[in-house]
């Protein structure tokens, strides 16, 4: 085993930390990413569904199941992008620890350096995964109910009927 003097761990503390600042960005930029791009997938296919003609039912049923799935998947993805995310964040917290950020009197005289809320790592109502899986949900949603509603096409409208005035000489039959 390798002896480390105080000022190595002390190194090795602050590079774990950066690694894992770095990591949390990535994640939450991966995830947020991949989110845009359903996103905009699905605005293509509700201009796609509003702008033809309704479906028949067998490709709508066809259209919902692949609805489905896109979504589980991408649930599936951001919930393991989450618990990624969660361990990063138990460990960034360890580190933090370690080196004294939420003790007061360490690096300021009368406060700590980083806010004692800080420190939790149980999710927020406004949780950047929460938030994710509330647009996933309203957009699987919006997609399923334009997939099986009627959209509203503008029918051709009849011919507009016109009178026409017939001129003709001042005979009477």
């Amino acid at each position: 085993m390798i002896q480390l003097s105080a000022d190595q761990k002390f190194q090795v503390l602050l590079a774990e930390l950066a690694e894992r600042y770095s990591a949390a960005h990535k994640i939450r930029e991966r995830s947020t990413q991949f989110t845009l791009w359903l996103l905009g997938f699905a605005i293509g296919l509700a201009w796609l569904l509003v702008s033809q003609s309704p479906l028949p039912t067998s490709q709508r049923i066809g259209l919902t199941l692949l609805i489905v799935v896109l979504f589980c998947g991408a649930f599936y993805f951001i919930a393991g992008l989450g618990r990624g995310f969660r361990a990063n964040r138990e460990a960034m917290v360890r580190v933090e620890r370690a080196l004294g950020m939420y003790d007061p009197g360490v690096y300021f005289t009368d406060s700590s350096l980083l806010p004692p809320e800080y420190r939790r790592t149980n999710r927020k109502w406004s949780h950047h995964f929460l938030t994710l899986y509330i647009w996933l949900t309203l957009t699987a949603v919006s997609l399923l109910y334009l997939t099986w509603t009627r959209p509203a096409i503008e029918k051709d409208a009849p011919p507009a009927k016109t009178i026409e005035e017939i001129k003709g000489g001042n005979s009477n039959g």
